[in-house]
């Protein structure tokens, strides 16, 4: 071979290798800003390689299911935005959606046997939400090695490799906010506090995360007292009527949910202290939204709820019907409510809304 032909061949080979190694970053990602509004990028994290990849189904209507923990107030309004979200592409013809809930918070073997019973039926898509995430696995990697794509919704999330995408927002971030609120409202005045927990689990553990990353910034907040009260609101009652009474000075009530501070006010109210102490909730139930309004909460976390619902139905739609990748989290920023913004929160969130019909 000639010198002429040698370097021509070499030039023709850097050519191409300098195009193959420059031109993915010319590659853009997708916008997903714009399909899921608000969504906070900062919080993604890197696929497994062991979740299922983005496929177009081209049969309707598909079919979801949908799996809570429990149907209380909170998994009412992500229902409520998943049913709306429908309703934009098409309603039951587009998607026909299976809702089954468990008959309790820890009623993981109701999940179990659902999830099992999807997969056996073929289902297109489960998004499900999890208190027990060792217990949901094996189902969880049936479902992908069946071709069924996961979508966990409000879901501290450990150690899971299958799932698409985590739906719903930072837990450790909702801690952080009820705590912020603190900061902000008391400043350097020492407070004692009074906490509710729910639930032992990642809930729980990962929503006093956040709040002590904040508060332990500010030693003039003295947590006095901290019990679990199960999520629920009998439990509050019963467990702030103990707290009270063992710490009659306690200044703020923070619960890790509005039905537990719900009871928590039950209780104050008993002892006439409803207005004196201040309570702090988590997930603006249209009760402790009412509460705000009354005077008898200070303030509330908003996590978003109904747009988390929302947010499934958006995934469901990128993911199988126009075969999109996704990001492995799809957070918003929760928002607190008090007494100086309450009322420009928007009632028509608790509910669902029907699509007009043109």
């Amino acid at each position: 071979m000639t010198i002429f032909k040698r370097r021509t061949v070499l030039a023709a080979a850097l050519s191409l290798m300098a195009t193959v190694s420059f031109s993915p970053a010319f590659a853009q990602d997708p916008d997903y800003n714009a399909v899921f509004p608000g969504i906070l990028m900062n919080k993604d994290i890197k696929p497994t390689g062991q979740e299922m990849k983005p496929v177009k189904k081209d049969n309707r209507p598909l079919k979801v299911g949908f799996l809570p923990t429990a149907m209380d107030t909170y998994y009412q309004r992500v229902l409520a935005g998943v049913k709306e979200e429908i309703d934009k592409r098409g309603g039951a013809d587009t998607i026909d959606l299976l809702v089954q809930a468990p008959s309790s918070q820890s009623a993981t073997d109701d999940q179990i046997r659902t999830m099992e019973a999807w997969i056996n039926d073929g289902v297109d898509a489960i998004a499900v939400a999890l208190y027990n995430e060792g217990a949901l696995l094996p189902s969880i990697r049936r479902a992908t090695e069946a071709g069924i794509p996961i979508f966990l919704f409000n879901s501290p999330v450990a150690d899971n490799p299958y799932y698409v995408s985590d739906i719903g927002y930072d837990q450790s971030d909702g801690g952080r906010a009820q705590a912020q609120w603190l900061v902000d409202t008391y400043g350097d005045k020492e407070v004692k506090v009074g906490i509710l927990e729910g639930l032992p689990g990642p809930h729980t553990s990962q929503r006093m995360k956040g709040f002590n990353e904040i508060i332990s910034k500010h030693p003039n907040f003295k947590i006095v007292a901290k019990q679990p009260a199960g999520w629920v609101r009998a439990q509050g009652l019963s467990v702030t009527e103990n707290m009270f009474t063992a710490n009659p000075d306690i200044q703020v009530l923070v619960a890790l949910y509005d039905e537990m501070a719900l009871g928590g006010l039950q209780a104050l109210k008993a002892k006439g202290l409803n207005g004196k102490v201040a309570i702090v909730g988590y997930e603006n139930m249209k009760e402790a939204n009412d509460a705000i309004l009354t005077g008898d909460f200070a303030a509330t976390v908003d996590t978003g709820a109904k747009e988390e619902g929302r947010n499934i139905i958006r995934a469901v739609d990128e993911f199988l019907m126009k075969g999109h990748p996704l990001p492995k989290k799809i957070f918003v920023a929760p928002k607190t409510y008090d007494a100086k913004n309450i009322k420009t929160f928007d009632q028509s969130d608790y509910v669902y809304v029907p699509q007009q019909k043109m």
